[in-house]
């Protein structure tokens, strides 16, 4: 759920990105009801929590960008990187995401990756993919 929160606050923040138009959680491959897609998705690895209470845990976010357009798909991690250096720590995300409602304290956010070629989908959109790692607190 904190990559739904943080994938929800860049939508906020960074103009053209829609959830569920051009930006979605969790879903891959890159495509939407079964037809190829342009947009960015964000989608969850494995991660760890520190203790039984989970304080601290930590997640990686694998970025993904994919536009038929070379430059636009670099402009959109360009943007997204920015982002992401803008807001190295959030004090806190809440919302909710359907019936699921979450609240995470002392979010921090560290780029691992700068954008790499991931290939080309069926439909010629070139993917990038970018990592970052994220702590946070469950309230």
């Amino acid at each position: 759920m904190i990559t739904a929160a943080i994938l929800t606050k860049m939508a906020e923040d960074i103009e053209g990105i829609e959830i569920d138009k051009n930006a979605f959680w969790e879903e891959l491959p890159l495509m939407k009801n079964g037809k190829p897609a342009q947009g960015v998705w964000i989608v969850t690895r494995g991660g760890w929590d520190t203790n039984a209470k989970g304080i601290n845990n930590q997640t990686t976010a694998d970025i993904y960008v994919a536009y038929n357009d070379k430059s636009k798909t670099e402009a959109i991690h360009a943007q997204i990187s920015a982002w992401i250096r803008a807001h190295l720590a959030i004090c806190e995300l809440s919302g909710t995401i359907g019936d699921s409602r979450y609240d995470f304290t002392n979010v921090r956010i560290r780029p691992a990756t700068t954008p790499s070629e991931s290939g080309i989908t069926a439909n010629g959109n070139i993917v990038k993919i970018a990592s970052a790692t994220v702590y946070y607190d469950i309230n």
